[in-house]
């Protein structure tokens, strides 16, 4: 299923506690859910004025 996810922060949520250091998804790729996979990095070099919509075997690009 193709995914639209517009993403305002390049990188995961850090949070840490005592014991451990978590990072949250943020840009909706993570296949671990809430936890960052790395996925994010596939958005970095997006251009602002086109949509990309992901699918399990990678994005395709739409000009508006």
């Amino acid at each position: 299923m193709a995914r639209l996810v517009k993403m305002d922060e390049e990188a995961p949520l850090k949070l840490e506690t005592a014991e451990k250091t978590y990072f949250i998804c943020q840009c909706g790729l993570s296949k671990n859910k809430p936890f960052c996979d790395g996925n994010h990095k596939r958005v970095k070099d997006e251009e602002e004025d086109k949509i990309y919509i992901y699918d399990e075997e990678g994005r395709i690009t739409i000009k508006p």
